[in-house]
């Protein structure tokens, strides 16, 4: 998603190179600058080395009087005398437990804000997002539809501005690639929010058909089958789903639910069980 420069983002993205390529060090070079200018892929120092390893790579252009700390001060970092822990700052990431990210925008400041280029990176033909790795030296073109479809789907979930760009994706990919899972399975989708469920049922049945089955579209057959009254076919589907993604909570849920309203309570308390097995932090 572009930043923007009323709400700038409080975090760098967590793609590297990408971060990379916001840094004064990637401009600097006219682009020149790439991963395997600091990282040899057949070598991973660590401890002092590793210090000692990324200084030389800062020093092939930057020099010992670069830095406006005094020698003192670069001395009582931990550990000593560390380019990276000032400039290139590791910090958690919330949805991966126990890992850290190097920040790659290598920071003069660590309150530096964003450069210009950073709210440039659009094209006409892709006003709403950025295209993070486009094939070098070519002109630059929005990705696939297909890909865009995904993209916009996923966004519109939590950002209602993209509603709209995956609807008209999904309506050129109608004509254009009707047989596509993934066409057929956001056109069911489409016609359960609406409330047309029999036409769900027959796009969600026909994205089983053509492609490698996943656990959403058993999730949304499930839920389209159940508002039909179809509810045994509806405990199968969603059964289906979970043996497809048994870490998906949303579904496990459903199945308890559908479990309960048909009354069905021993197997519902089996499902609760498990679930709550799976999931402790759901009180």
């Amino acid at each position: 998603v572009p930043p923007s420069r009323k709400s700038p983002p409080q975090e760098d993205h967590l793609q590297q190179y990408y971060s990379m390529t916001l840094s004064k060090c990637y401009r600097a070079t006219g682009g020149r600058l790439r991963c395997i200018t600091c990282h040899d892929p057949h070598i991973e120092p660590s401890g002092r080395d590793a210090v000692t390893f990324y200084n030389s790579k800062c020093l092939t252009c930057h020099t010992k009087q670069s830095c406006s700390l005094s020698q003192a001060a670069r001395q009582n970092t931990n550990p000593s005398d560390n380019c990276i822990a000032c400039h290139m700052p590791k910090r958690a990431v919330r949805v991966i437990a126990h890992s850290s990210l190097t920040n790659h925008r290598i920071l003069a400041r660590t309150d530096e804000p964003l450069p210009d280029s950073a709210f440039q990176q659009t094209i006409p033909a892709l006003p709403d997002l950025i295209h993070l790795n486009p094939t070098p030296g070519k002109e630059a073109v929005p990705p696939p539809p297909l890909t865009l479809l995904a993209a916009y789907g996923e966004l519109s979930a939590y950002k209602p501005e993209y509603v709209g760009p995956y609807l008209k994706v999904l309506d050129r990919l109608s004509r254009t690639e009707p047989d596509d899972e993934l066409v057929q399975a956001a056109l069911g989708r489409k016609a359960l929010i609406g409330g047309k469920y029999q036409e769900a049922v027959n796009h969600l049945r026909h994205a089983l058909r053509i492609g490698p089955p996943q656990a959403t579209v058993y999730g949304d057959l499930a839920q389209a089958l159940d508002k039909l009254g179809q509810r045994q076919e509806a405990l199968v589907m969603l059964r289906k789903g979970i043996d497809q993604d048994a870490f998906n909570p949303l579904l496990q849920r459903a199945l308890v639910g559908l479990l309960i309203e048909l009354k069905q309570y021993s197997d519902a308390k089996v499902a609760l069980n498990h679930y709550l097995q799976v999931f402790p932090q759901d009180s």
